[in-house]
């Protein structure tokens, strides 16, 4: 995800912030459960509503360890990554708008995100020689590529005839290209990141880009909203199971979170 943002965090509930924009579409059915609070969901209320349509629980992250517990081995089963991937739960900070929206994007994309972490433990893991204190001072690049996923990814669904056209739109960086395929209904572009989520409610200024993934699909773009979240899911879970796959993120290829490009809606 490219770009900067000055804007303040936002840190004050609002229960409509799913209607701000329209690229909100793969969340609004989930965030809706909440939209009659007039403060913040405790970590409680979203695994009650979101656990079950994620497929793991959301718990309060626990607190940093002491400075003399740092210096003893780094256990890998209780790193974030491994929490979710070996115990089935997110570790999740209460009032906390970028954990809130990441619980809204596990409810959309149960599939992918669990393949996704699946994925980053394996890596973690990996880099971790015995008796160590702490990770590795900087990520491997497929750590990196699957952050920029996990943070920042929108998933391009493409019908297979026009996949490829979309993929060269992409590399070329031929912007209305790309418009003129979702124009058509050839394309749909779907917001996986949920730090694009984010940006989206901290501010318009600067557009962000953000990276995107061509999937194809085997016949025409689904109908309906629903069925096109699902079909990212499942396209997106089958391409994160392919073995080096978002491994390599200078091969990525980016789109700006403008709703003037990324829509209309199905």
């Amino acid at each position: 995800m490219d770009g900067r943002r000055s804007a303040a965090r936002v840190t004050v509930w609002d229960p409509g912030f799913f209607r701000k924009s329209p690229l909100f579409w793969p969340l609004a059915p989930h965030a809706e459960v909440f939209a009659a609070l007039d403060d913040w969901p405790s970590i409680e209320a979203c695994d009650s509503a979101l656990g079950p349509r994620a497929g793991v629980a959301f718990r309060e992250q626990p607190p940093r360890p002491s400075r003399r517990r740092r210096r003893a081995p780094l256990d890998p089963a209780a790193l974030y990554d491994a929490r979710i991937h070996l115990e089935g739960w997110v570790p999740t900070r209460p009032r906390n708008l970028h954990d809130f929206l990441n619980a809204l994007v596990w409810a959309a994309f149960p599939r992918a995100k669990k393949g996704l972490y699946a994925r980053q433990h394996r890596a973690t893991a990996a880099r971790l020689e015995g008796g160590a204190t702490a990770l590795p001072n900087r990520r491997s690049r497929e750590q990196d590529g699957l952050t920029i996923l996990d943070e920042g990814g929108i998933v391009l669904l493409a019908e297979g005839a026009h996949a490829e056209a979309a993929q060269r739109a992409l590399e070329a960086r031929a912007i209305d290209d790309v418009r003129a395929l979702i124009l058509a209904d050839r394309a749909s572009a779907v917001l996986f990141g949920h730090a694009l989520y984010e940006s989206i409610l901290e501010g318009p200024e600067p557009v962000i880009w953000a990276m995107a993934s061509v999937l194809p699909l085997p016949g025409p773009l689904p109908a309906t909203p629903l069925a096109r979240v699902a079909a990212a899911d499942e396209r997106l879970a089958e391409a994160l199971a392919v073995p080096g796959s978002f491994a390599h993120p200078e091969a990525f290829r980016s789109l700006p979170v403008d709703a003037s490009v990324l829509l209309p809606l199905p």
